[in-house]
C-alpha cells in the first residue's frame, strides 16, 4: 500500500468524513463486510490455498498431489505462484 502525503489535517478530515459516512451508511457497511468474509471463504477453498497450507504444515509436494488428486507440476505452480 502507498504511503500517503497528506497533512495531518487532511487525514483528520479524511478519517472524519469516513466515520460520518459509516454513520450515515450501515446498511453498505454490513454489505461490505458480509462480501468480504464470502470472498475470504472462497479463497480460503481453492485446491491453492489448500496446498499452500499443506506444504506449511510439512507434507511434500508429492504428498500434497496425493492428497488434492492433481500432479506434482501443479502443485509446484501452486506454490511457487503469487
Amino acid at each position: 500500500m502507498a504511503k500517503s502525503n497528506l497533512s495531518p489535517e487532511a487525514k483528520a478530515a479524511k478519517a472524519a468524513y469516513q466515520r460520518a459516512w459509516r454513520q450515515r451508511n450501515p446498511e453498505k457497511v454490513r454489505q461490505h463486510i458480509e462480501n468480504y468474509w464470502e470472498r475470504k471463504a472462497a479463497e480460503m477453498n481453492t485446491p491453492k490455498y489448500k496446498a499452500r497450507e499443506l506444504s506449511a504444515n510439512g507434507y511434500t509436494q508429492r504428498q500434497i498431489a496425493e492428497k488434492l488428486g492433481v500432479s506434482v507440476g501443479t502443485v509446484n505452480t501452486y506454490l511457487n505462484n503469487d
